[in-house]
């Protein structure tokens, strides 16, 4: 299996496994699952995310309850692509870890409430306490629910 990742020598950037599926994201494609059965892996994903990860790839975590109710917090970096682009702050989303297509949350909606920093490089969301902290490029972002 081949995926394009607009940048020679660049590959798999990050892969998690939980319950049975591989996630993983490359540079310039979604995030993508594959099936994994007796040690073999699906021949095509099983779901993927509707958003590109241009920069580096999607940068992501898992949280769960033991087997059930996966949830994948991934960090688009939309910084900087040379010298003469400014880029755009990062955006923290959320998905069913069973289905990528199946958008849990988006930092993007609420307008400037939620809006993330610009990403630090390979910067992984970190689970808590019931919290998602996302390091940035000036700012430490603590994203929770709200009183």
């Amino acid at each position: 299996m081949s995926y394009p990742t607009g940048i020679p020598g660049s590959g798999i950037l990050v892969r998690r496994f939980f319950n049975g599926y591989l996630h993983f994201a490359v540079v310039n494609d979604s995030l993508k699952a594959l099936r994994l059965t007796s040690g073999l892996s699906s021949t095509a994903p099983t779901s993927q995310s509707p958003e590109i990860y241009p920069i580096r790839g999607g940068s992501f975590a898992i949280c769960a309850n033991g087997t059930t109710n996966g949830i994948i917090w991934a960090v688009q970096n939309n910084g900087a692509r040379s010298d003469h682009d400014t880029g755009a702050p990062g955006v923290l989303f959320a998905y069913d870890a069973t289905n990528l297509h199946n958008e849990l949350y988006n930092s993007s909606h609420a307008g400037t409430r939620d809006t993330l920093d610009f990403a630090a490089k390979f910067s992984i969301p970190l689970i808590a306490n019931g919290k998602v902290f996302v390091a940035g490029q000036t700012q430490l972002v603590a994203y929770g629910l709200l009183p």
